[in-house]
């Protein structure tokens, strides 16, 4: 965790030092019992689907989520799957793990009003678009992929659950429309820290991959270049983020890439449902080109294929929303 602190530092606003983020991070309780240890198994290359339904049968919530996954018009089955262990296999572990977690986020915050359902847009709307960026590019990492951009935004879920800080994100919400700025630039100026550190060091106390860690951590840095496959995750994250918003997907009225020139503010207090928004394929994509050409989109094709992406990327998050119902 020392690592992330440094990778930060200088980052605190408002007065805030390392040892209030440690502290405060030092509260967050860990992931809840039963999807702790069904992780754990998903991660266990000897562990059988047996032995993770076993797990997951405590808990009726992770039970029915499976199914319903299993059972996605998706998947294209003619017939229903009716036992636990063939739906473990079914979805496949990969998306069994992005499934726990998910399910984890989600239900982490006993208040879920308006601001938490645009977060959780934002975070489901990520990982769609990641997937489907991962499979249009041709990489062989797409479960990863949906996984980092499920968790890209962890630390606001976090945030969220605390309620002397839940109090103050209607001013970051005020501030983004305001003053036409990311969540990372207004949450730092009202509450003097952002949400990628604190969900960076909530996946290392998760005792999470590095990697994810990391990924969390740069995803709303500046864009500089890909020289490892951990920049890669990272851009490929930061291009599924802005993918997501662009689409209509976890984007709050005044955000930079809120439609480009398209989007028409709204009151905060009436969000609504941002995934009925209409698509744009104007400026919107134009500060993600660089982006996209580095992970492979050839020449200004990403001005052609990201509304493309975007769709599918809707159609995707429209489908994998009802597994989290």
């Amino acid at each position: 965790m020392n690592t992330i602190i440094l990778e930060y530092e200088g980052r605190f606003g408002k007065g805030r030092t390392v040892d209030d983020i440690v502290n405060w991070v030092e509260t967050i309780p860990p992931i809840p019992e039963t999807a702790n240890r069904a992780l754990k198994l998903v991660d266990d290359p000897d562990a059988t689907p047996y032995e993770i339904a076993a797990i997951l049968a405590k808990d009726p919530a992770l039970v029915s989520s499976v199914f319903r996954a299993a059972n996605s018009a998706s998947l294209g089955r003619a017939e229903s799957v009716t036992a636990l262990e063939q739906a473990v296999l079914v979805i496949g572990f990969g998306t069994l793990k992005s499934l726990l977690l998910g399910l984890t986020l989600k239900r982490w915050n006993k208040q879920f009003g308006e601001i938490e359902k645009l977060v959780w847009e934002k975070s489901l709307g990520t990982a769609s678009s990641a997937f489907v960026i991962a499979t249009f590019l041709g990489k062989t990492y797409q479960d990863n992929a949906r996984l980092c951009g499920l968790l890209h935004n962890l630390g606001q879920m976090i945030m969220l659950s605390i309620p002397h800080i839940r109090e103050e994100y209607p001013a970051v919400l005020n501030y983004v429309r305001e003053q036409r700025v990311d969540f990372v630039e207004a949450e730092r100026e009202v509450i003097g820290f952002a949400h990628p550190l604190i969900g960076a060091m909530v996946a290392r106390k998760w005792q999470l991959p590095l990697s994810i860690c990391n990924t969390i951590l740069r995803y709303a840095d500046p864009f500089e270049g890909i020289d490892n496959k951990q920049d890669e995750q990272i851009a490929l994250t930061k291009l599924a983020a802005g993918l997501s918003m662009c689409g209509g997907m976890g984007c709050p009225p005044g955000h930079p890439l809120a439609h480009g020139t398209t989007w028409q503010d709204k009151d905060v207090a009436n969000m609504g449902d941002f995934g009925n928004q209409p698509l744009s394929a104007d400026n919107s994509f134009e500060s993600l080109h660089t982006i996209a050409n580095a992970l492979g989109f050839k020449d200004d094709s990403f001005a052609t294929y990201g509304v493309i992406l975007a769709k599918q990327a809707r159609a995707l998050y429209a489908t994998e929303s009802n597994t989290f119902n």
